[in-house]
């Protein structure tokens, strides 16, 4: 068998020259996706400020003890959403309260579905209570996740915010909002 020396020298030179285009190729199109992430990661936190601003302009220009901007939220079943709500002390002392989300409509025939069953830990948020000086306001984000599984079907909730009564010592409550989630598949 007779090898051609030009011949197989091109072939390397080629090899070598599609391995470099390659990486160069690579090498941009990393750098792009780089960029790209650098720009999601920036206007999802403009974003977030944008809504918390929202949530803080509609507590003091509405007058409102809480704000729950939204009244349906849809996630799909195995995911994740954040909500941002909003706490003002409209008293004239320090307000401690807590925050509370209550299911209810549940169909006791469908108790074992997952959004139920392990209510309390599908709101994932700072648990205990919280100081609120008078005619402060406060925003929380809070991360609502969906189990697995949950039936596709609207659950009917409500947000509640909870005070502490200095003469009790009980929680009682402060305010409420009632929205919807909508879980899809």
């Amino acid at each position: 068998m007779h090898f051609n020396k030009k011949a197989s020298l091109e072939m390397s030179i080629q090899a070598i020259v599609i391995v470099v285009l390659a990486m160069t190729l690579l090498g941009l199109g990393l750098g792009f996706i780089k960029g790209m992430f650098r720009n999601i990661t920036s206007t999802t936190e403009d974003v977030s400020e944008q809504i918390r601003q929202r949530v803080l302009d509609d507590l003091v220009q509405g007058d409102k003890k809480i704000s729950f901007p939204k009244t349906e939220i849809v996630v799909k079943s195995g995911e994740a959403t954040i909500l941002t709500v909003g706490v003002r002390n409209k008293e004239a002392v320090d307000l401690i309260y807590r925050v509370k989300f209550n299911l209810i409509d549940p169909d006791p025939t469908t108790a074992t579905e997952p959004l139920i069953r392990d209510f309390e830990k599908n709101f994932q948020f700072k648990t205990g209570d919280y100081t609120l000086h008078a005619a402060d306001a406060d925003i929380r984000n809070i991360r609502l996740t969906i189990p697995t599984g949950t039936p596709q079907r609207s659950y009917f909730l409500t947000f509640k915010v909870e005070q502490k009564n200095p003469a009790t010592n009980l929680f009682e409550s402060y305010a409420e909002k009632d929205f919807f989630v909508v879980v899809r598949g």
